[in-house]
């Protein structure tokens, strides 16, 4: 039962408002739809708003929200979290939070959610036309990934779509494409990045470009074995906000479809890591160098969830890396 339709928005608390502003709407190329004044609104077409910005005296993810494919379905997941234990609220506020319907949760890997019905749309985007197509998912960090996998599966109705080891999950929902939501083992509760889709390879290297020309870039383009996605990845260190940039990221149309178990590894993270084979021998395994991994934490766990096929094997437990950028 299809219950969550796509993501819609990411909230931030920041310390620096007027900083966080200037990197969503200077580098990300997001554009003001509404300013207060201690939060402000951006978004990249007509829906009102993509990102949240909250002044707070401590930064991070204050809310993920994804839209319901209609009323009845956020019964549904109310009905789901009753059964699951799990407390939840209802909130109907379109002045303060500019959507219909919402229903808010904490999930037990302690990441908060709204799920709601509508969003007020704007009569044409403010944004300028850069090539971004929608707001596309989110990678958040969990203590347990088979836990969030069942939570979410269970709560939210979302579908798996890959696996890496039990590293990160891929969770799709109604828009088809490969993951609106990816869980992995890291630090409960933190946001790894967010990601955009681009309707152009082009347009991935357009932002890469800009990037480095603002200081942001992180790491460098990749392509990502499980969603099929080109990306890269921008950052503001200041605030740890990671965005990702990907064009061809795939959609599963088929229902049934479970998902691969993918060894974990370099080239998982990048397809394009192992570069090409020494002549006219085949060389010993090198080591990949920072960034390959797309720059991100989630990626770098993934990359040394298991050893690679041309490296001894290398038993210690992979772990969260402090946010340096952003997967997926």
């Amino acid at each position: 039962m299809t219950l969550i339709e796509e993501m819609g928005h990411a909230t931030y608390g920041v310390r620096d408002l007027e900083h966080a502003v200037e990197f969503f709407r200077d580098v990300c190329q997001l554009e003001v739809s509404e300013r207060r004044p201690d939060t402000v609104f951006l978004t990249g077409d007509n829906r009102h708003h993509w990102v949240r910005l909250d002044r707070r005296d401590t930064p991070g993810l204050l809310r993920l929200g994804y839209r319901a494919v209609d009323a009845a379905a956020i019964d549904e997941v109310a009905a789901r979290l009753d059964r699951l234990g799990v407390a939840h609220r209802r909130r109907d506020d379109l002045a303060g939070d500019r959507v219909t319907g919402a229903l808010r949760f904490q999930a037990p890997d302690g990441v908060e959610y709204e799920i709601y019905e509508q969003m007020l749309t704007l009569p044409a985007s403010p944004a300028p036309a850069r090539g971004i197509a929608c707001l596309l998912h989110a990678v958040i960090f969990v203590p347990d990934v088979a836990a969030a996998r069942a939570f979410y599966t269970e709560a939210l109705g979302m579908l798996v779509s890959d696996r890496i080891e039990e590293v990160i999950t891929f969770l799709r929902c109604g828009n088809e494409y490969h993951h609106s939501l990816a869980v992995a083992r890291g630090q409960a509760g933190t946001l790894d990045h967010i990601a955009m889709l681009v309707e152009d390879i082009e347009d991935v290297l357009r932002f890469r470009a800009h990037g480095a020309l603002t200081g942001s870039l992180a790491g460098d383009v990749v392509k990502h074995v499980a969603s099929n996605s080109v990306s890269v990845y921008l950052s503001d260190q200041i605030e740890g906000i990671g965005v990702e940039y990907c064009n061809g990221h795939d959609r599963i149309a088929d229902q049934s479809y479970g998902g691969r178990l993918i060894k974990a590894g370099p080239t998982t993270v990048n397809a394009w890591a192992g570069g090409f084979a020494a002549r006219p021998e085949p060389g010993p395994g090198r080591a990949v160098p920072p960034g390959h991994g797309g720059g991100t934490a989630a990626g770098d766990a993934a990359s040394h969830g298991a050893p690679d096929d041309n490296e001894p094997a290398d038993t210690a437990e992979p772990s969260s890396v402090e946010l340096s950028s952003v997967e997926s």
